[in-house]
């Protein structure tokens, strides 16, 4: 096993510190929550980028962790569930499959997953959700889950392209 680097300990380190901060403004500025998070999640790709995946993981932990120091459980939980194991599992898949169709299904499927359990972790309601008051039980879960995978869609095709453009530009910097 590779030993850890100080390289790549203050790269993880300066990565989840990087990932609180744009969790704690996700928090306090409401208005952009998405896009703190998005940020955040962004955030833990940079020691990927230096060819340390578990310097990603180590981020991932440290942020997650000392978030709850800073807001309450209710604002971290979307970083914890979604936001933060995206950058990882979008990681594996990319290396691992050989077949990139594949990698969006299995992420939608990922993405619906971690709504669901996000949803019952903060303890939502159906009437959380005003734009689909009309509808039946099951005719608002699907509205939901539709309008959030198609959310999660646009995401994914931001963050990969904003992954290669900075993995293009950071890599050699962060392997040196």
């Amino acid at each position: 096993m590779k030993k850890i680097t100080a390289k790549e300990v203050a790269l993880s380190g300066m990565t989840a510190a990087f990932a609180i901060i744009a969790v704690v403004l996700s928090h306090f500025v409401g208005v952009m929550t998405l896009t703190f998070l998005a940020v955040s999640s962004v955030a833990l790709t940079l020691p990927m980028m230096g060819g340390s995946f578990r310097g990603s993981v180590l981020s991932y932990v440290a942020a997650a962790g000392l978030s709850f120091l800073f807001v309450g459980y209710i604002a971290v939980m979307p970083f914890v569930i979604v936001f933060g194991p995206y950058p990882l599992l979008d990681y594996l898949l990319r290396k691992y499959l050989q077949k990139h169709i594949f990698v969006l299904p299995i992420e939608i499927a990922f993405a619906n997953g971690a709504f669901l359990a996000c949803y019952f972790a903060i303890g939502l309601t159906l009437a959380d959700f005003p734009l689909v008051d009309t509808l039946p039980t099951a005719g608002k879960w699907a509205v939901i889950l539709v309008l959030l995978t198609a959310v999660f869609v646009v995401f994914h095709f931001a963050f990969t392209a904003l992954y290669d453009l900075l993995e293009k530009r950071l890599s050699r910097v962060l392997k040196k």
